[in-house]
């Protein structure tokens, strides 16, 4: 049974849905290695009619760049920029990661282009992405 750990951001134009889940089957628990595999989903909505950016109204765009943060124990051990895959009004975005402590997060944010990246409609926006928690759960079954 997998637990998976939600974190969620609601502002005025989207929905950002963040969840993680530890992953047993790749993990090594001894006290040698300890390793912990976690596996996280970001899922993004645009709100139904469009939205509103720098004011004016858009009602679609395309992911640009994607900025995280990862921290284990409250120590940041990764700050990551990067170009993002083609975006549209809903996506979600899956990775997984290896950490060597059994607690750790990750946050940060998605820049996007209202309308199309050869079209530009306005200026970038950033939509954050709130901290989400990698946790070893109580119970492994």
């Amino acid at each position: 049974m997998l637990v998976r750990i939600w974190a969620f951001t609601i502002s005025g134009s989207d929905i950002v849905r963040a969840s993680s889940v530890f992953i047993p089957e790749f993990s090594d628990l001894t006290e040698q290695a300890q390793e912990y595999m976690f596996g996280y989903s970001i899922l993004m909505l645009l709100k139904p009619g469009g939205f509103f950016v720098h004011g004016m109204s858009v009602d679609s765009c395309q992911l640009y760049q994607r900025h995280w943060i990862i921290k284990s124990n409250d120590n940041a051990v990764g700050d990551f920029n990067g170009e993002a895959v083609i975006g549209q009004k809903e996506f979600v975005y899956e990775c997984c990661i290896t950490s060597t402590t059994s607690a750790g997060a990750i946050e940060g944010s998605y820049t996007f282009i209202p309308g199309r990246l050869a079209d530009p409609q306005g200026s970038p926006f950033e939509v954050k992405v709130a901290r989400f928690p990698l946790v070893l759960p109580e119970y492994i079954f």
